[in-house]
């Protein structure tokens, strides 16, 4: 694939510069459902929910990302990501973000009041969504 068929992206937190660089793929936890940017993809501008960030680089080497809540925005084959949060896959415990996703359950279940209840579920969701970003990545370097 030819250097002008990637993605500029870049990937941003309130506190850090995540991520600059190329991609020839981008997989976003879009609001209403995840959905892939490739090369020369319509200008959008999406809310972003939490879940799983996929890049593909141009060497066709994957990274995964657990990405809190955000936007994204596609012009020009610029892809700029802002999140509240992001964890890679290699900082993650799979085994303890196990855990953690059954006492962000228990906490759900025990919670009681509208407010208290949307808390403990987007803690549930958080936890979730880090357990699965470290079991795909668990389950990918084992086939290497």
């Amino acid at each position: 694939m030819s250097e002008e068929h990637v993605l500029h992206v870049s990937i941003v937190t309130p506190a850090r510069i995540a991520f600059e660089g190329t991609a020839l793929a981008v997989t976003v936890p879009g609001s209403k459902s995840p959905f892939q940017v490739l090369y020369n993809h319509a200008p959008i501008i999406s809310s972003l929910d939490i879940g799983t960030l996929k890049l593909v680089f141009p060497n066709h080497d994957v990274a995964l990302y657990a990405v809190k809540e955000g936007f994204v925005e596609v012009l020009k084959n610029n892809v700029n990501i802002v999140v509240q949060e992001i964890l890679s896959a290699a900082e993650i415990d799979s085994e303890e973000m196990g855990q953690e996703v059954e006492k962000a359950r228990q906490h759900w279940n025990a919670s009681h009041g509208r407010g208290a209840r949307d808390n403990a579920l987007r803690d549930l969701h958080w936890a979730e969504a880090r357990y699965r970003v470290a079991s795909l990545h668990q389950t990918a370097t084992a086939r290497l």
